[in-house]
């Protein structure tokens, strides 16, 4: 089986698609690509199907994978649970870690400021023209900066 030339999975986690909070993920298998969105919910339990997948709970919240859109030219349900069970585990490998909260590092604290920078970034966005929503996430973006600048972490 030969190498792959590029990536099996591409993800998107910039948040800046106007779609709320939320993340992309991008499986490029000739056969059984797609592309889904990622987010959290409280749902009651975990589901599997063909084009949804929802984790497991924990403390409370759960994952949640949905294809958008089909890419792979000859898709089977049984790769695609396959392929979706992988960009799951990889996402959740690279996007969650636990923190200690007793012994909390400089990288954990830099690491929730910029997610709460992107996430007061996303809302700015998303906030269109309503001027009041739009002030108040650039009041959060201004605040979140002047005190990562205070606490000066690099």
């Amino acid at each position: 089986m030969a190498r792959r030339e590029i990536p099996l999975f591409l993800f998107d986690v910039n948040r800046e698609h106007k779609l709320g909070e939320c993340d992309f993920v991008s499986c490029t298998d000739v056969e059984n690509g797609f592309v889904a969105k990622i987010d959290y919910v409280s749902e009651s339990k975990g589901e599997v199907t063909d084009t949804k997948r929802i984790t497991s709970p924990t403390n409370g919240v759960q994952l949640r994978m949905e294809i958008k859109r089909i890419t792979g030219t000859n898709p089977k349900g049984s790769s695609i649970r396959s392929l979706m069970k992988k960009a799951e585990e990889l996402y959740l490998e690279n996007m969650q870690r636990e923190v200690n909260v007793e012994k909390i590092t400089d990288k954990d604290i830099k690491a929730f400021l910029d997610g709460l920078y992107q996430s007061y970034k996303g809302e700015l966005i998303n906030a269109g023209v309503d001027v009041e929503k739009r002030n108040m996430a650039a009041m959060c973006l201004q605040i979140v900066s002047v005190i990562k600048d205070k606490i000066n972490i690099p």
